[in-house]
């Protein structure tokens, strides 16, 4: 008669202690859920783009434009065109390495002035005893320029050649030991720059084999001529053929 009454008991038991919680450990680190953080897009950049010309070509921010392609100008144009409260009515710096191309140089600083750029001031590494940047009128600036202005330009032999803008011998420089004569060019410049007391322009270039930085020691030399002031630097490309009347479009 006890065994029943026993079973109860023990089957009772059993189920008290299945529904029973076990005893938390007071030793055990509870761990909080972390929710992973919310997936935003990334800051816009602000204030300006870098600038800059390499010999890969040119690259505004961190986008690089090819401009060998078919749609690298307008490529170029759209970039600017998306910064253009940084640049319009603005002198604008630009950074240019020597061995970049004249051509991607010319070009940055053409779409630079289309863009409403009112100068565009590049700075290269050059000879210490010019300086560091050359502020570039836009192309358009010389379109008036008296026929007398000076004219200079890098040639292939790497030699400077100096003449006006009409037309008319060009005086060459020699060769130096790393580069056209700088000393002989600057007084030819001096001296083109004294004949003609009417313009302060003064247009610059260079063959298409040559690089940018002896372009850029060119125009850096324009601008410490100890007699004359050349005080607005004009880039033209392509070259103009030494001696010959220059064309400006």
């Amino acid at each position: 008669m006890r065994r029943p009454r026993l079973s109860l008991l023990l089957l009772g038991g059993f189920v008290v202690a299945c529904d029973s919680k076990p005893a938390p450990n007071p030793f055990e680190t509870k761990k909080d859920t972390v929710e992973p953080p919310a997936i935003t897009a990334p800051p816009k950049p602000t204030g300006p783009p870098e600038l800059t010309v390499s010999a890969e070509g040119p690259k505004v921010g961190w986008t690089y434009i090819l401009l060998d392609k078919p749609d690298g100008k307008q490529k170029l144009a759209s970039e600017l065109a998306a910064d253009k409260e940084y640049f319009s009515g603005k002198d604008v710096p630009l950074r240019a390495d020597r061995n970049a191309k004249l051509a991607y140089v010319a070009e940055m600083i053409k779409a630079l002035s289309e863009g409403g750029a009112a100068t565009v001031v590049v700075s290269t590494e050059t000879r210490t005893e010019f300086p560091k940047t050359v502020k570039f009128s836009p192309p358009a600036a010389g379109k008036a320029a008296p026929s007398c202005s000076v004219v200079t330009k890098v040639l292939s032999e790497r030699r400077n050649a100096v003449w006006a803008l009409k037309g008319g011998t060009a005086v060459k420089s020699p060769k130096g030991l790393a580069g056209p004569d700088m000393a002989m060019t600057e007084d030819s410049l001096d001296a083109a720059a004294r004949r003609c007391k009417d313009s302060d322009l003064v247009f610059v270039s260079g063959d298409e084999d040559v690089e940018w930085g002896l372009v850029y020691d060119l125009a850096a030399a324009t601008q410490t001529l100890e007699k004359a002031k050349l005080g607005r630097v004009v880039l033209l490309e392509p070259a103009p053929v030494a001696g010959r009347p220059v064309k400006l479009d």
